[in-house]
């Protein structure tokens, strides 16, 4: 359990997994934004058709940013993921393609309905994106209690998780994750998918979700 925390504090990147080698010139601001809008799902688990939104916003602030994940393919052990985020003038999508062990295969990136680009494998990159499941060793002390929420006029029956990581630096930060088995792109199979975060000036919370209903808005280009 505590790895999948872990991972949800360490990843700055799209879920999938993208690098980051700028991550230590950010600035707080764009660290906080980072780790709000991303999420850590088992891939062994995802199932074809899966889709969750969220909104996020910073405290003090009136705009609102849009992110979303779907399970929109599946090839072989492989499943497609369509991550999309806001981006200036208009939404990207980074669609990755995953072993089911979080390996990534492919990874592209472009508008919705556009042509993509392939970032990952990359001839002038040497290094690969992160797995989903982030593995390194970082010092958290996390704890879990049951609680319900309304989110959207919903209730939910959550898992509330609190988790504060300590930085090589000394820094720490806290998040606070509410984990529900009805939303999909689970975390786990015990704490399912997530229903709100709180992190820093930040509140991620679900805007909607379909186990089912997911469709591809990026076609990769045939090889």
């Amino acid at each position: 359990m505590k790895k999948v925390l872990c991972a949800i504090l360490l990843i700055t990147g799209c879920s999938s997994g993208g690098s980051n080698p700028q991550a230590e010139k950010m600035t707080e601001s764009d660290f906080e934004t980072k780790i709000a809008s991303s999420i850590t799902f088992d891939p062994l688990i995802i199932k074809v058709g899966e889709k969750v939104v969220y909104f996020v916003k910073r405290l003090g602030e009136s705009e609102t940013q849009k992110y979303s994940w779907s399970a929109v393919a599946e090839e072989g052990v492989s499943i497609w993921i369509e991550n999309k985020v806001p981006f200036d003038p208009r939404p990207m999508i980074v669609k990755t393609k995953l072993e089911r062990t979080g390996k990534v295969l492919e990874q592209w990136i472009g508008e919705p309905g556009g042509v993509p680009g392939q970032t990952y494998p990359n001839p002038r990159t040497a290094d690969a994106p992160k797995p989903v499941r982030d593995s390194n060793a970082a010092k958290a002390d996390s704890k879990e209690e049951p609680d319900k929420i309304t989110v959207g006029g919903k209730p939910y029956d959550c898992t509330r998780v609190t988790t504060v990581l300590s930085y090589p630096d000394g820094r720490k930060s806290t998040m606070i994750n509410w984990f529900s088995k009805e939303v999909p792109f689970a975390a786990s199979r015990a704490l399912g998918g997530l229903v709100k975060r709180q992190f820093g000036r930040l509140t991620m919370e679900l805007a909607g979700s379909d186990p089912l209903g997911a469709k591809a808005e990026l076609q990769i280009p045939p090889k």
